[in-house]
């Protein structure tokens, strides 16, 4: 038999729908025939392999398999989200948000990989409360307390000369919010955050039994009276002297406030017949 490689017809095909291992495929250039394996001839056109999906099957799919078509999808852009082609060719996602310039901003850094949402934090006199899906700003109430003493006989001992001590009687404690007072004449703090509050005392003294003494009265923080706070009546035995006074304080939780009398003449008792101690924020 002549094996040529020109001038050869074939015909009379037999019909099949696979290609046998080992098969060869045939074809011609310029009057010559050549042949070549079936797997070299799959392997030039580069259809070698499988394209299939991968992934959480819950996914949207990229590829869409139609049948024979392998159909490849676009990726669009979403609310918040910009889809674009880079520079190296690639597609690129990434997010779209816009922080507004009046005020303070609740999304920091939004040119970032990675944006920061900012907390809410309550300020002085501010609560912030997060419920199910947002967050209530509420303004606190207003601190305020007052006790009162009227007709009061009780006489405040004085053991030293100008030093005060605490008004002796027994108190009647008025509205209060944020405070506790006490029959004592007592008032603490009962706030979480330090606050700046103004003591406002009114009172009525007299001396125990001695004339002409220089009596005064005193607002205390926590047993220590307030320097500048200080106010001097002089009264005789017979005689009562009404005194006020006013002073800021910075009380922080359980700080409590007090009136503090003394006798800056000598160590006759002091007595508060009414006195009113009052404080707000």
């Amino acid at each position: 038999m002549v094996d040529r490689s020109q001038g050869r017809k074939k015909s009379d095909f037999v019909a099949k729908t696979s290609v046998d291992a080992g098969a060869f495929m045939d074809y011609f250039v310029n009057g010559t025939n050549y042949k070549i394996t079936y797997a070299n001839f799959v392997g030039g056109l580069g259809v070698t392999g499988s394209i299939t999906q991968t992934g959480a099957a819950t996914g949207i799919a990229v590829l869409d398999i139609d049948g024979s078509v392998n159909k490849i999808r676009n990726i669009e852009s979403g609310a918040g989200i910009l889809a674009s082609v880079s520079s190296q060719n690639g597609v690129e996602l990434k997010h779209n948000f816009s922080a507004d310039s009046t005020g303070r901003p609740l999304l920091l850094n939004t040119t970032d990989a990675t944006p920061d949402i900012a907390s809410i934090v309550g300020g002085d006199g501010i609560t912030a409360t997060s419920t199910s899906n947002y967050v209530t700003l509420s303004a606190d109430a207003l601190p305020y307390a007052q006790v009162h003493i009227q007709g009061n006989s009780n006489a405040t001992t004085i053991g030293t000369a100008g030093t005060p001590v605490k008004a002796a009687g027994t108190f009647t404690v008025g509205i209060q919010s944020g405070f506790t007072g006490d029959t004592t004449g007592k008032i603490v703090y009962n706030g979480t955050t330090t606050r700046v509050v103004a003591v406002h005392v009114t009172a009525t003294i007299k001396p125990a039994s001695a004339n002409n003494q220089d009596l005064f009265i005193q607002i205390a923080k926590n047993g220590t009276v307030e320097a500048g706070s200080k106010i001097v009546r002089e009264v005789d035995t017979a005689q009562t002297a009404n005194c006020s006074t006013f002073f800021n304080v910075s009380l922080a939780q359980n700080d409590y406030v007090e009136l503090y009398v003394g006798n800056a003449t000598s160590t006759d008792n002091v007595v508060v017949t009414d006195a009113i101690l009052g404080l707000v924020n």
